[in-house]
């Protein structure tokens, strides 16, 4: 019977979500002009799309003919990106507002939810939706390097559909990207990203000018994902070309995944001065045939923390405080977490812990480069895949 209910009210949201769609388009519609004739300027000439629908001799034609139509008028702003992040805006709050807040919400949904608990209903190990890398891969416009960067970077599933931050600045805290190195520091997800349904990639990036006047858009991008179900777990690229930029994720779709939540602690020693330091993690043990057509997710590297020869960010109990920790992993694969320290490309020290992936509990290991020893503490959950309206 809980298998049913839940069944009936993921069908009652989606039917809501359809019903809330029409009125979306009806909302639209009025707030940028009726179609097919939307309105002109009476010294403007008439769009060639829209005089040719006169002509046409069915309804469907027409109804064709429009939506042809209505797609120009949209490709014309889609180089605006106030105006698309607006209806962005619109179209979330249409489609998710009476279930699950506010369209700035950020997701409430914790990690280890089910590490020392079991979850009530029966649930299985799910597709979710790694995030490796984001990087500015270009930039046009009269922008140049090096740019000062704010914004978000968040992915809404079908959960909650609410921001799970992957990258978040202020205009005071903002990241100087160079072309040498144009990549975001990521600080999420702040649980595992749920792929059963679909996943929404925002993105919403400025440059900081002289002063907030002279801020620029670099770019905006709010994009569903759809993916097919892979044989392996594989990497995705996905790359957004826009008038200012051209932004490049390196994302990874995982299957039969539980979520991973790592955790590192100082037990003994400290760091040396002068030295680069990085925390990263990794899954591998997944065989995936040539001939697959997929790349394999296999020792791609999540980073966790990066930083140079500052201080060693600890806060309480000797507990490092890491820019990432949560992990999708196969239920069939091994997490590996590192660490490891160098000094002007020399004098390179690593050390690597590898844990069996499990579907709740925790896991626990050793980091040890000579100088410092440290403590990782893995905890395992479920992910549950059903919609949790606020």
């Amino acid at each position: 019977m809980e298998i049913l209910a839940s069944g009936e009210k993921t069908k009652q949201i989606i039917l809501a979500r359809l019903a809330s769609d029409d009125a979306f388009w009806d909302d639209l519609e009025k707030s940028y002009g009726p179609r097919p004739r939307p309105v002109r300027r009476d010294d403007a000439e008439p769009k060639t799309s829209w005089t040719k629908m006169d002509h046409l001799a069915t309804p469907s034609q027409k109804a064709q003919a429009a939506a042809a139509a209505w797609l120009e008028d949209e490709e014309e702003d889609e180089d605006d990106p106030e105006r698309e992040a607006l209806r962005h805006r619109k179209r979330w709050n249409s489609l998710w507002s009476q279930y699950f807040g506010s369209f700035e919400d950020t997701t409430i949904i914790p990690p280890m939810r089910y590490t020392d608990e079991p979850p009530v209903e029966t649930i299985f190990p799910c597709r979710s939706l790694q995030v490796f890398s984001a990087k500015i891969a270009g930039i046009e416009g009269g922008f140049r390097w090096p740019i000062d960067v704010f914004g978000l970077v968040a992915i809404g599933d079908s959960v909650d559909q609410n921001r799970n931050i992957i990258f978040q600045r202020s205009r005071v805290e903002c990241q100087t990207l160079t072309e040498k190195d144009p990549y975001l520091v990521l600080t999420g997800p702040t649980r595992a990203i749920v792929l059963s349904d679909s996943a929404t990639i925002e993105v919403y990036l400025k440059v900081k000018g002289p002063t907030e006047h002279e801020d620029e858009t670099l770019c905006f991008v709010a994009e569903e994902m759809l993916c097919s179900i892979p044989a392996h777990s594989s990497m995705l690229h996905r790359i957004f070309t826009s008038k200012f930029s051209t932004l490049e994720l390196t994302l990874g779709h995982i299957i039969f995944s539980v979520e991973a939540t790592i955790s590192v602690r100082v037990d003994d020693g400290s760091w040396p001065d002068g030295f680069h330091r990085q925390f990263s993690a990794c899954t591998n043990g997944e065989a995936v045939h040539p001939s697959s057509g997929t790349t394999s997710v296999n020792d791609k590297k999540i980073i966790l923390l990066s930083f140079g020869d500052e201080k060693v960010p600890v806060i309480g109990d000797g507990m490092i405080e890491l820019s990432r920790r949560v992990v999708s992993v196969p239920v069939n694969m091994k997490l590996e977490v590192s660490v490891k320290a160098w000094q002007d490309d020399s004098n390179a020290v690593e050390a690597v812990e590898e844990f069996t992936a499990k579907k709740a509990d925790r896991s626990f290991g050793t980091l040890d480069i000579g100088y410092c020893k440290m403590d990782v503490i893995v905890a395992w959950s479920l992910i549950s895949n059903d919609p949790e309206p606020r």
